[in-house]
């Protein structure tokens, strides 16, 4: 429990970053209108708060996370988080149930962003992974003298 507690600040931290860029963004997708609906935002700070207890049970340290590889977290995250979004688009009726063909463009638009954004996390990790070698390498130098 006191490990949870700990985590509250990365969670609180993470949502806000979540919340801001879902808004963000989907204010761009509809830019075309005039205003923002008051119950969008209710929508998206719930599967904002979703994703976020999932990144934490996905990637915050914790056994299962060591027992398991990054890719494997990745597919599992994308496999619930497809499940949350898909039941709030049933729940919240953002498009008919049966329309079979605006499915199949919410989840090609929910893969194409997944893949997206873990590249662009991918990325940054490989970039972080860089500079912290870098930084070791120097310090090992340093040892050796």
């Amino acid at each position: 429990m006191k490990k949870w507690m700990q985590q509250i600040p990365r969670f609180l931290e993470n949502l806000c970053v979540s919340f801001t860029l879902a808004v963000l963004l989907y204010s761009l997708w509809g830019a075309q209108k005039e205003t923002m609906r008051r119950g969008w935002l209710y929508e998206i700070f719930f599967i904002c708060v979703l994703a976020t207890l999932l990144q934490g049970v996905f990637f915050y340290e914790n056994r299962w996370t060591k027992r398991v590889s990054y890719l494997w977290r990745m597919v599992f995250y994308g496999v619930a988080m497809l499940v949350v979004v898909s039941l709030c688009a049933i729940g919240f009726q953002w498009f008919p149930r049966t329309d079979l063909q605006n499915w199949l463009v919410f989840w090609g638009v929910f893969l194409a962003g997944f893949v997206l954004i873990a590249l662009v996390f991918e990325i940054s990790f490989r970039f972080r992974r860089k500079v912290y070698q870098e930084a070791l390498d120097r310090y090992k130098m340093e040892q050796k003298k």
